[in-house]
């Protein structure tokens, strides 16, 4: 005949019983508490670094030539503006600079902001891609080697659910589990802010700078690519028409300028032949997006997103973040209920018929 062994649970301090000796893995609740238990909170290891005070050091630059100075950064008035602005009162007011939000498509210079911006502080600059960061303790890890500097998270929008509730309150009041750590400042960068509001306002919320990025002009490409040149190819010699064609082909983002000029350097080849390496036909406009625009005029009541991507044989994502988005700043395709070609799209595929 089994004994029952009478037991207090730590939760409720209610009695209970069991045939013999509770097993030692078990956390020795009764079957009430069992039933209601509550996941735990996910501990995370703070290590001695995050507290204790040092001097910032600023990290290594990588080998990838970049502006040091918002002088040496081309375009962006306004947001440099800002930037200055915080920076001079900071200092003068001993406070940490505040966690900032930047939104605009890739290849803009979101990253060479935050760099510049490390730079003039003195402080160090940790970047990663946000969804890399799968668990408290690796952020905590991140918050270790930014060591009160800037941590800087790529592509925010697609944040790990469970680092982002974790984050918020750390945002504000810098403390972890009770214990106060080293201010920091978060520099959060998306590409599709609205998705980014849509899942995590309140992290939104906790920036207190937010700034889209500002269309780049034609002398503004070609100046950073000149730029971007005499420090890359210093004895190289390159034609002013050359810069200036980059400007005009380039999607209007400096990452594919770089590209392109990089292209013409290594390839050693006349521009329109790196163009028609690319399939470039004309001021950046693709093949692809000549025969999407050419579907388009086919079809004068326009065509639904599947429709086209079927017959691009290519995804949604690429469709709208690659092609769609350049096309829609062109002038090129308007979205209703449908894709439909504008007029000047129209005009665009008769000029190119006629060698224009």
């Amino acid at each position: 005949m089994s004994i029952l062994q009478t037991h207090i649970c730590p939760q409720c301090n209610g009695e209970f019983f069991s045939e013999g000796d509770l097993n030692p893995s078990w956390n020795g609740l009764c079957n009430y508490c069992l039933l209601h238990e509550k996941p735990k909170v996910q501990e995370v290891i703070i290590r001695p670094e995050l507290i204790d005070t040092s001097k910032l050091a600023f990290g290594e630059q990588k080998l990838l030539w970049r502006p040091e100075s918002f002088d040496d950064y081309v375009g962006q008035e306004a947001l440099k503006d800002i930037l200055k602005g915080y920076i001079k009162g900071c200092k003068e007011l001993s406070r940490p600079f505040p966690h900032f939000l930047v939104d605009g498509k890739a290849g803009t210079g979101k990253t060479t902001i935050a760099y510049i911006l490390a730079k003039q502080l003195g402080l160090t600059f940790v970047e990663c891609v946000a969804n890399t960061v799968k668990s408290p303790q690796q952020l905590v890890d991140l918050l270790v080697q930014t060591n009160g500097g800037i941590l800087f998270l790529d592509e925010i929008q697609v944040i790990n659910k469970s680092v982002a509730s974790f984050i918020l309150p750390i945002l504000e009041d810098f403390q972890i589990s009770g214990k106060a750590i080293k201010p920091f400042t978060l520099f959060g960068c998306s590409t599709e802010k609205g998705i980014l509001l849509k899942k995590w306002k309140p992290l939104v919320d906790r920036f207190r700078i937010q700034k889209t990025l500002d269309p780049y002009t034609l002398q503004e490409l070609a100046i950073l690519t000149k730029q971007y040149k005499d420090k890359t190819f210093k004895n190289l010699n390159v034609e002013e028409s050359v810069y200036t064609s980059i400007a005009l082909n380039c999607r209007n983002t400096p990452r594919i300028a770089i590209r392109l000029l990089e292209s013409y350097v290594y390839m050693a080849k006349p521009l329109n032949e790196v163009y028609r390496a690319y399939n470039i036909v004309k001021n950046g406009i693709t093949q692809d997006d000549i025969k999407m625009l050419k579907l388009l005029s086919e079809n004068e009541k326009g065509l639904g997103l599947n429709s086209i991507c079927a017959y691009l044989q290519t995804s949604q994502e690429n469709f709208i973040y690659s092609m769609e988005s350049y096309l829609i700043e062109q002038g090129l395709l308007t979205i209703g209920n449908r894709r439909q070609i504008t007029l000047k799209g129209k005009e665009l595929l008769e000029g190119l018929k006629n060698g224009n």
